[in-house]
């Protein structure tokens, strides 16, 4: 079968050439939710609990959301467009909760005007977009990040220190599944809508990103996108990993399952009792002088169900934005990373087009170490 290369590798001159850990220039002021549907009362409310009403601004071009915004929070300013916002208030930072098409363009208007700048998933709808976009922070030294708020989940990151402290052991390969009757999105496909949580979940679990993606979907609504899709990928330790998206799905499943040499875990979202369970079970081959003796055992221990104490994923996101602005250091989720869960989306997607033909990415950029680094600073320029 054909393999195809795609070269996530920007040319030089492109590229914003920053060294260092450059701290951001912050701009003082408010903070500014740009978006009222779906995602931005859910902003607006925790922002005003972290800030108070005075300090956040609304804008929507929709006159009945804005309306709606200044009863909940009378103190909140509003405005129709954030260029209208930009030129009568005084913003430090910017959050997108718009459709994806729109998400490049007012990120670049937001830091152009020296804003630190949090998007919604994904960061843009096309790599060259995203990429456009994480050169244009570096260079102007601002904060960028994408809101994967799966990030900001307890559950999550229990599991992902528990992994990189080796309690595993080496991991051989893993699963997620995202699955539901619904909501078709008439803007993006299921791909763009789901598969970035479990991209980020994943690459932020086993510290790298995919080097090979295929994939094959369908779409099962008469005239719609692809509405169920499953992502085969490898990772440059070989670590494979294997995703199932779907809008068309009797049950709601949020499962996520590791497998490592030593144990095994799986986190699901949907169980609020037990999200995170950790398997010491496993497989043993037994040297043996009987060639026809069976060479395997298996092991079966105990089950760990660790006490994860409930949050709110959102409100510790954006903290964390807010955090990064005022003290200059790099988040978990900023442009770069962001960058890395577009390319897969984009590669998936070609993959899908292209009767499920693997594609191959080449990151360039930085090795696995340096971009999961926790150094507190800002990511630099994209490859």
């Amino acid at each position: 079968m054909a393999v195809l290369t795609r070269d996530s590798q920007a040319p030089a001159s492109d590229v914003a050439e920053l060294r260092g850990h450059a701290r951001p220039r912050h701009r003082p002021g408010g903070v500014a939710v740009v978006g009222l549907g779906y995602w931005g009362p859910k902003l607006l409310r925790n922002l005003t609990a972290l800030m108070g009403d005075e300090d956040v601004i609304a804008i929507d071009s929709d006159a009945a959301r804005l309306m709606g915004a200044r009863k909940q929070y009378p103190w909140v300013r509003s405005y129709t467009s954030l260029e209208a916002a930009l030129e009568g208030e005084t913003i430090g930072a910017v959050v997108i909760a718009t459709p994806a098409k729109t998400h490049a363009a007012l990120a670049r208007t937001a830091l152009e005007a020296g804003c630190g700048v949090l998007v919604e998933k994904p960061l843009a709808s096309s790599v060259a977009e995203a990429r456009e976009i994480v050169n244009l922070a570096a260079s102007r030294e601002q904060v960028l990040m994408v809101a994967h708020t799966f990030l900001f989940s307890r559950r999550v990151e229990w599991l992902a220190r528990f992994i990189r402290n080796g309690e595993l052991g080496a991991i051989h390969y893993a699963t997620s599944s995202r699955l539901n009757l619904g909501l078709h999105r008439p803007d993006v496909n299921v791909i763009w809508d789901l598969a970035p949580h479990d991209f980020s979940i994943l690459f932020h679990l086993l510290s790298e990103f995919p080097v090979r993606l295929q994939t094959s979907g369908r779409s099962l609504v008469k005239g719609g996108g692809c509405d169920v899709a499953f992502i085969n990928m490898t990772f440059p330790s070989g670590v494979v990993s294997a995703i199932d998206v779907s809008w068309m799905s009797p049950k709601k499943i949020r499962n996520t399952v590791i497998v490592g040499d030593s144990r095994m875990a799986v986190y699901d979202d949907t169980d609020n009792e037990a999200p995170v369970q950790i398997y010491d079970r496993g497989i043993a081959a037994l040297d043996s002088a009987d060639f026809g003796s069976n060479q395997l055992t298996y092991r079966y221990g105990d089950t760990i169900h660790p006490y994860i104490a409930p949050d709110e994923p959102l409100s510790v996101e954006l903290s964390h934005f807010l955090d990064c602005i005022r003290r200059g250091q790099r988040s978990i989720s900023d442009g770069l990373f962001g960058l890395r869960v577009v390319e897969a989306l984009e590669a998936a997607e070609e993959s899908r087009l292209r009767g499920g033909v693997p594609v191959e990415l080449q990151h360039t950029v930085a090795t696995t170490a340096e971009e999961f680094d926790d150094t507190p600073a800002v990511r630099q320029a994209a490859s």
